[in-house]
């Protein structure tokens, strides 16, 4: 589906936007993002997974969409592969071929939708790069456990390649559902790791296009160079916007 969440934006980002256009903060920010906003990134990733990052881990991009094509592009040569798990969102398909990568589909529904370990590894080759996937899953709603992210983590480290973890729905969990993080399971794969997420789902932030990847310095620094030819980086006002919304909208 589109991920439009049925509400507003919260009061905190209308206020930080007011208050960057007043200050006349419209001008070209850095490439990666201003550093408030990843300082806040940070910040939010310590206290909702433990996990340690620096600014010089993320990126700010304009929408976790290009900002997984950005990521694409860092890591996929002509002819590599790339697993996807079908039922899978459909731009996935296009940003792979986009970078004149392989598709690979590993199919679900005859597993309840959760993917299946062994048919992900029977899917892995020599050109292998890189399995992307989301939870929870756009299309299907499927949260996938501890076991299976467990095993699907470990079929990355394994193989030695990349695990594209897209977590943008990841506070849309109800009930007693609980999304995990990769890295909250298995810390050793964060050299292989690179983490989705923006403000869209969780923040009904859609139009305002943030999102930003997560990963070791050395990705971040390629994702960089891409962006500053692409976009040059995402808009200044939206990202103050994020900032108040990550800084003091999480009771919203």
């Amino acid at each position: 589906g589109s991920g439009e969440p049925d509400f507003i934006s919260p009061k905190a980002a209308f206020d930080y936007a007011t208050e960057a256009m007043s200050k006349g903060e419209t001008h070209y920010t850095p490439t990666p993002g201003i550093l408030e906003l990843r300082q806040e990134i940070c910040t939010y990733y310590k206290q909702r997974f433990g996990l340690e990052y620096t600014p010089a881990n993320i990126i700010v991009g304009s929408g976790a969409k290009p900002c997984i094509y950005e990521a694409l592009a860092a890591i996929v040569d002509p002819g590599d592969e790339v697993i996807v798990l079908a039922p899978t969102w459909v731009s996935y398909i296009e940003q792979i071929q986009l970078v004149d990568g392989k598709v690979i589909v590993v199919e679900t529904q005859n597993d309840g939708f959760t993917p299946s370990a062994e048919k992900i590894s029977r899917a892995v080759t020599d050109r292998t790069v890189a399995i992307l996937l989301n939870s929870p899953s756009n299309p299907t709603g499927v949260m996938y456990d501890k076991d299976t992210i467990k095993k699907i983590a470990e079929i990355a480290m394994k193989n030695d390649i990349w695990l594209i973890w897209d977590e943008i729905y990841e506070q849309l969990a109800y009930g007693q559902a609980k999304h995990y993080n990769p890295l909250q399971l298995i810390p050793e794969l964060a050299s292989r790791t690179i983490i989705i997420n923006g403000v869209s789902k969780a923040y009904a932030m859609t139009g305002w296009r943030i999102g930003y990847v997560i990963g070791p310095k050395e990705l971040i620094s390629k994702i960089n160079a891409f962006q500053g030819h692409l976009t040059s980086g995402p808009c200044s006002i939206a990202q103050w916007a994020a900032v108040g919304a990550i800084r003091e909208s999480e009771e919203d």
